[in-house]
């Protein structure tokens, strides 16, 4: 396997050269693996939102409510496995590694198993002592047992946390990026069999600590997979020896961890806090408005289908931005300051292109992509409203990887706190006028403050800079969006329309068919639109990853009939 870097020592070889001999296999098997790595997480991010149709499907809205008042602690501990600590214990052991050797790593390995165990044993316990407590302040006593069921991942979590930081600090990222997608798989898996089960068997409830449990195997999944990739390797993977007389830093390496992982995890919970907060205050809101437990879960769960939704979207969108991201790091290390504002407006503009066409594309079609993914139209002005935060969610995000980047990433916590903040005020002020429309609307309301604070930070840290040239650009890119949304809602009229003679009105299946031929419309016209009003330049097209060669022959066939 080439990516594996994990070597024996040959007889009569010093660490030094063992060490240099391994250079070459680092340098090889880097691109590789980052792509692979890069990969996994797209796949992990398209899992946690798609399944969630699906279950939907399988649990009713009320189901769908008892998951999502629990899903964001999972959240918050895989947000911690996958990015959080991973991040910076792969950051140390390289460091350690390059200076002092392979014994240098177990203090490391020491360091990591303890601090990383403590913080999440401890969250672990205080979910499972806490559970009575947070489902009174949720305003759901019937939320006990879903809580604890998702303790359970939390004391895996450590072990899957620093193998994955191990690996990825050797620069041997094949175990992480399989870990990962092989965790969503069996969790996906789990939680559909076992919640199917359960609403034959029992009910809503206990559907959720049924997919509380799949969390669990999941996250036992990745820890035997990562258990076994370094298995045949681990003895020999050390010197017999502590490095250079090197000695465990616990102090200094505990807090090297927890902080550093803190800050890595902040951007990634952006949008499991705002669920969170969501958890907290929605139901009690919505009972203060005079809706019953029942009927109050049940709007909560047609609110609910917003999320993956928006997480899809800004997950297609990042995908294109976040690919540019790398070119603002090493211009920061070359000290182009030029040439960073250059790929830090084009990251940003990405991000706010086509995280616009996604927010109108979906705002447009969802009065069929509604009964599509979750069988009626309830709820679709909300749904509508939270489609909108896919735009201000993709530019904070992209713009939080660049802060990262440039090693600004603790500017992040003021954004953060002053986002949440602002959605928990706004739900108080939105959600007993407008019932689950206010929440849609706090959310976004949120992200686009978040989105403006953020632009001015990388303004203020000269990352960004503002030209009166690109209102032009604005301007045609609102008319693009316009376009685009009009299409795709003609579109999609005109296709259920046509199907009503053949299918029953709003039947699922002209649902779906309108959905995805107004999406798909809707994509043609803006990427056209985008290329003939010179939205996005033919450089910045061609950097970004696969729309560069759809562009080209685009090009080319225009040239064809031209002649």
């Amino acid at each position: 396997m080439g990516e594996r870097v994990l070597m024996m020592m040959e007889p009569g070889e010093s660490d030094t050269q063992s060490r240099k001999k391994q250079n070459h296999t680092y340098k090889q098997s880097f691109l590789r693996g980052a792509v692979y790595l890069s990969l996994a997480a797209l796949i992990v991010k398209v899992l946690s939102a798609v399944y969630k149709v699906p279950y939907q499907n399988i649990t009713g809205d009320t189901g769908f409510y008892v998951y999502q008042q629990v899903y964001p602690f999972y959240g918050i501990a895989l947000v911690m496995a996958t990015y959080g600590f991973p991040v910076i214990i792969s950051k140390l052991v390289a460091d350690e590694f390059e200076q002092n050797g392979r014994g240098a790593v177990r203090s490391i390995l020491a360091v990591s198993f303890v601090t990383v165990g403590i913080v999440n044993f401890v969250l672990g316990g205080l979910l499972i002592a806490l559970a009575p407590y947070l489902a009174g302040w949720m305003g759901d006593p019937g939320l006990v047992m879903p809580l604890r069921g998702m303790a359970a991942p939390f004391f895996i979590m450590p072990f899957v946390s620093v193998l994955r930081g191990y690996y990825q600090g050797l620069h041997w990222m094949t175990p992480s990026a399989v870990s990962q997608v092989g965790e969503q798989f069996v969790r996906v898996a789990v939680i559909l069999v076992l919640s199917a089960w359960a609403m034959s068997n029992y009910g809503p409830y206990e559907a959720g600590t049924a997919a509380a449990a799949g969390s669990f195997f999941g996250a036992g999944a990745a820890f035997l997979i990562l258990l076994a990739a370094g298995k045949k390797y681990t003895k020999n993977s050390f010197s017999t020896h502590n490095g250079n007389g090197t000695h465990i830093k616990w102090k200094e390496q505990s807090i090297a961890i927890l902080t550093g992982g803190f800050f890595v995890c902040l951007s990634a919970m952006s949008l499991i806090a705002m669920q969170l907060i969501d958890s907290f205050t929605l139901i009690r809101l919505l009972r203060f408005s005079g809706f019953t437990l029942e009927a109050a879960g049940i709007l909560k769960g047609v609110y609910d289908r917003g999320w993956p939704v928006v997480q899809l979207g800004t997950v297609l969108t990042t995908s294109f931005s976040l690919s540019l991201v790398p070119m603002v790091a090493k211009a920061a290390l070359r000290h182009d300051r030029k040439l960073q504002q250059q790929y830090t407006i084009r990251a940003l503009k990405t991000g706010a292109v086509f995280g616009g066409a996604a927010a109108v594309g979906l705002a447009s079609v969802m009065p069929s992509l509604n009964p599509m993914l979750f069988t009626d139209t309830s709820g679709q002005t909300a749904l509508q409203v939270i489609s909108f935060s896919v735009l201000p969610a993709s530019v904070f995000l992209t713009g939080a990887a660049i802060l990262h980047g440039a090693g600004k990433g603790r500017s992040l916590l003021g954004l953060t706190a002053a986002g949440l903040f602002l959605k928990a005020a706004g739900n108080a002020v939105f959600v007993p006028a407008f019932a689950i429309n206010g929440a849609a609307l706090a959310t976004l309301i949120s992200f686009s403050v978040m989105a403006v604070m953020l632009g001015a930070v990388l303004y203020r840290y000269e990352l960004l800079v503002f030209s009166e040239k690109r209102a032009g650009r604005t301007v045609r890119w609102a008319a693009a969006l316009l376009l685009t949304g009009i299409t795709a809602f003609l579109w999609q009229s005109g296709t259920i329309a046509v199907l009503h003679a053949w299918t029953e009105a709003g039947s699922r299946t002209a649902m779906t068919a309108a959905a995805l031929s107004a999406s798909s419309a809707g994509a043609v016209v803006f990427l056209a639109a985008a290329v003939k009003l010179g939205v996005v330049t033919k450089e910045e097209w061609g950097a970004l990853p696969k729309l560069g060669s759809v562009l080209e022959k685009f090009e080319r066939k225009k040239g064809a009939d031209r002649q």
